[in-house]
């Protein structure tokens, strides 16, 4: 018969998913991790009762979150991912011919242990030798490679929302986004989700904020995403150099969301969004 799996957005605010049955549930050092199947959304993660991606609709978000620093940048060689356990995002990365090496650091390995065994199609580019994954603290890692010699072309912070006590609240501070600007390349550039500004506006107004402070250009993006509360999902960006609105190498294989179109209306922000961003100078 199933059951309805209910997440909470706001105090005022819930989201409902009809599933058929639950397949995994486990608690890590870090986290609880679900994994149900969906009857409409197919198999879905979930950490600490949020949603974190379904085989329905994380083609938008990966697709996104990758394809655009990627294509807008001359040279984007080497990339690191901070989080990604679901493997989708570096599935994404790695498609992209100009990418040498990647390295993701996950501090939750359980995640990446799940995600193998009930998401085959986000973790299917997890052995590809482009790729190391190491399993520890990814601000720690940045923190250190923000003095190291060897630099990223990209960063990309693919975490837990920052509610809460879980993992991905230290990967959204000021501390944090220096330390990312520091392990950047020249003209390199980071990304990282801001979430949804209906229900999360500090989220996008802090990040910004703190981007604009330390990057000399700070672009915002956006995407429709049905499993996240309220549709609209934004993405912040900070780069060294180059316009993330202008795609410099158009994508040489098929996608389901991402096109040049996509890529450059994704920056036309609606009023509401401009003001909040505004507003966090």
């Amino acid at each position: 018969m199933g059951f309805w799996f209910e997440e909470t957005a706001s105090s005022g605010h819930r989201l409902q998913w009809k599933v058929i049955r639950e397949l995994y549930a486990g608690k890590s050092q870090y986290q609880q991790i679900q994994i149900v199947e969906t009857e409409e959304f197919g198999v879905a993660m979930v950490l600490d009762e949020i949603m974190q991606t379904t085989t329905g609709d994380e083609f938008i978000y990966h697709e996104m979150l990758a394809l655009v620093p990627l294509l807008s940048h001359p040279h984007p060689r080497r990339v690191l991912i901070v989080g990604g356990g679901d493997g989708g995002l570096a599935r994404e990365v790695l498609k992209v011919p100009k990418v040498e090496r990647v390295v993701m650091v996950e501090i939750d390995p359980m995640v990446i242990e799940v995600a193998k065994r009930f998401l085959p199609g986000h973790t299917q580019s997890l052995d590809d030798p482009r790729l190391t994954i190491l399993c520890q603290d990814g601000a720690a890692y940045v923190k250190n490679m923000a003095h190291a010699q060897e630099k990223f072309d990209v960063i990309l912070v693919d975490s837990t929302d920052p509610e809460g006590e879980g993992p991905g609240q230290f990967l959204y501070t000021p501390a944090f986004h220096e330390d990312v600007m520091n392990a950047l390349n020249p003209l390199g550039v980071y990304v990282q989700h801001t979430g949804a500004p209906f229900y999360n506006p500090e989220v996008l107004r802090d990040v910004s904020r703190d981007v604009a402070r330390l990057f000399p250009r700070r672009q915002v993006y956006w995407c429709t995403i049905p499993t996240y509360p309220g549709g609209i999902f934004t993405f912040t960006a900070g780069s060294l150099g180059p316009d993330l609105s202008e795609p410099l190498q158009s994508c040489s294989y098929p996608t389901r969301y991402y096109s040049p179109a996509i890529h450059q209306a994704a920056f036309a922000l609606p009023p509401f969004l401009e003001e909040l961003i505004d507003n966090a100078q």
